[in-house]
Order: C-alpha cells, then sequence, then structure tokens
C-alpha cells in the first residue's frame, strides 16, 4: 500500500503485526533523549518526515497521545487522511487519568478519519466519542524458530509482566505462595515497589528484561503462560504470543477476554484464590488445554485475515481534499463487527 505510512514513536508488536500483514511502511522514530527533549525531537523528526513524504493515508499508533494530536494538528495543512491505531489506553485512560489526557484523548477519536480498537467493548466507546470504529484484534504473531531452554524440574508457568499499574501482581505472588511450582517472571523488576518483590515466595523467579529470542525461548519451554491486567475490555498481548505456541494460558476474565479466545484460554477474576483455582486447571488439563490453545490459534489467523481485507479496503487512498465528509468506510467496520466475538 504505496499511498499509506504509518508512525510510531514506540515499538509495540501489535502495530508491527498490523502493519506486516497488510503490507504498509512502518516508520519507527526513536531517540535516546527522555522527557521534554525527546517529545521536542519526536515533533521536528515528524514534522519533516511528513512534509517530506505527503502520505495520501497517515496510520499513527496510539499511545503516543502526542504523536496522534500532532498527526490531527498537521491533518489539515498537509492534506492526509488518519488512521489511529489505538491501544485500550488511548479509548479508555486507566494509567493517565488526568483530565487533560482524557479530554485530548476523546478530541483525537473525534478528529480521526478513522480509530482501530481489538474488541466491540472498545469500539461502543469510540461511538460515544463521536468517533469511527474499526475492530480488528491483534494478529497471531509468527513465533521464531529456536530451542526450549531447561528450566527447573516440576511444573514451571511464565509470568509476563511490564509491572504497569494494571498487573495484579501481589495477588498473583499470595497465589503461588507455598504450592509446587515454578512461577518465571519477566521485565524488568526494577520497576516493581521494593515492598512486593521483597514479598515474593522462594517459588518467584525474576528473568529481568528478555531480548526477544530469550524471551521466545522462555515462552516455548513453558507448561503453561499468565498474562492477567485490571484493566477492563483488554486484550493482552500475551495471550496472542501463547496461542502461538499453542501454550495453556491464564487471562483475566473481562468480557473482551473471554468473546475473543473463548475455550482457548482459562480465565480468573484476578484474586489470589481464584488465580491459584485455575493454576491447578491448567495444570489438571495440560493436554486438553495445549489442543484448545491451538485450535484457537488456527481460527483467529484466519479470522484475521478476513478482517484485514475489509481494513485494507478501508484504507485504500482517495482524494485528499475528502477529510470528514463522510466516515472513511463504514462497511467494513460493520463487516469487522459482524465477524468479531
Amino acid at each position: 500500500m504505496n499511498d499509506v505510512m504509518a508512525l510510531s514513536w514506540f515499538d509495540h508488536r501489535r502495530t508491527r503485526e498490523l502493519c506486516g500483514g497488510l503490507d504498509i511502511e512502518l516508520v519507527p522514530l526513536a531517540t535516546p533523549y527522555g522527557g521534554l527533549r525527546r517529545y521536542l525531537v519526536l515533533t521536528v523528526r515528524t514534522v519533516a518526515l511528513l512534509a517530506r513524504r505527503r502520505p495520501r493515508v497517515l496510520l499513527v499508533q496510539n499511545p503516543s497521545l502526542v504523536l496522534s494530536v500532532l498527526a490531527v494538528a498537521l491533518r489539515g495543512a498537509l492534506r492526509y487522511r488518519l488512521v489511529v491505531d489505538a491501544h485500550n489506553e488511548a479509548v479508555d485512560p486507566y494509567e493517565n487519568r488526568q483530565f487533560c489526557i482524557g479530554a485530548l484523548s476523546r478530541w483525537v477519536v473525534r478528529r480521526a478519519d478513522l480509530t482501530i480498537v481489538t474488541n466491540r467493548q472498545l469500539a461502543q466507546r469510540v461511538r460515544e466519542q463521536r468517533g469511527e470504529p474499526f475492530i480488528l484484534p491483534d494478529r497471531i504473531p509468527a513465533a521464531p524458530g529456536g530451542a526450549a531452554r531447561t528450566l527447573a524440574s516440576g511444573y514451571n508457568v511464565v509470568l509476563i509482566a511490564t509491572f504497569a499499574k494494571d498487573e495484579p501482581i501481589s495477588a498473583i505472588f499470595d497465589a503461588v505462595r507455598g504450592v509446587q511450582l515454578h512461577l518465571h517472571v519477566t521485565g524488568n523488576p526494577a520497576r516493581l515497589p521494593g515492598r512486593v518483590k521483597a514479598a515474593a515466595p522462594a517459588n518467584v523467579h525474576f528473568t529481568g528484561f528478555l531480548a526477544e529470542g530469550d524471551y521466545w525461548s522462555l515462552l516455548r519451554s513453558a507448561d503453561a503462560i499468565v498474562d492477567l491486567t485490571l484493566k477492563p475490555d483488554c486484550l493482552v498481548c500475551g495471550a496472542y504470543e501463547a496461542l502461538a505456541l499453542g501454550k495453556p494460558v491464564l487471562l483475566s476474565a473481562n468480557a473482551a477476554s473471554i468473546e475473543l479466545f473463548g475455550d482457548g484460554a482459562l480465565y480468573t477474576d484476578n484474586s489470589p484464590g481464584d488465580v491459584r483455582r485455575a493454576l491447578d486447571q491448567l495444570r489438571a488439563e495440560q493436554r486438553p488445554q495445549q489442543a484448545a490453545a491451538a485450535r484457537k490459534r488456527d481460527e483467529l489467523i484466519e479470522r484475521w485475515k478476513t478482517s484485514a481485507q475489509a481494513l485494507r479496503a478501508a484504507l485504500a487512498p482517495v482524494h485528499p481534499s475528502v477529510h470528514r465528509s463522510r466516515p472513511l468506510d463504514a462497511a467494513p467496520e460493520a463487516e469487522s463487527r459482524e465477524r468479531s466475538p
């Protein structure tokens, strides 16, 4: 899609897979600077890039909210159609609940020609904010080749974590305390509050931040994978990664996850007792859960292809003077809604 360009200010698997599946050029802009200097540098580079390239359709990843606001501000002058690949935080802020963040997020939704979201619950919020949604869950990633690593003897579970505010880490640690299993926790443990880390039971092992190959090797070695969130209607990346490997997976019991992944996963209410119950069930049903994960993987791969074709049609560039006079394409969103769980 030569007239469509995607921009991001930080690397995320969802946007990479989306652009790869649709053959869209993705330009990730990065800088070693932090704070205000980071935003200033990336803003200058973004303006220069868009002025030089003049895409007919621009797709931006939100977060970054600053990038999305900039893309809206430049649209009138550079005359592109704007599509926002909106993560949960871009539609329904959880970690940053300040009034100004919410107001800017809603403004971006209203001004974008199309807002891509992962599920019907978020699509409804986009409509309530007077935006135009398109439902497309994440693409099942292609797991890279490589050998599994040797883990401790016994039952090994990988907890996919970044230690963000929405992750019930303390509840998970309480759930595995005294249980005969090894819990391997990914992510940089320096982000974990000291009191929580100090209270981790002896069967919890912090892996630290892993390079891509080492990360997939760890997942491949696990008996089961856990990725939990307190965010409502959030489809976590770890769920797709677990299905890619055909691994039993435990997810939070929000409506969006249950609708999309169905019997391809087990679910918990995030309380310590229920997490422990679900882990016991995963262990007892190892083979059936593996088979269910593999079936769901194949199903979601095919469903993504169908929805992606509809999105490809919606992204087909039209005359750049046409902006909000009509939705970018209402029919593909309706088709996506019918095919979504």
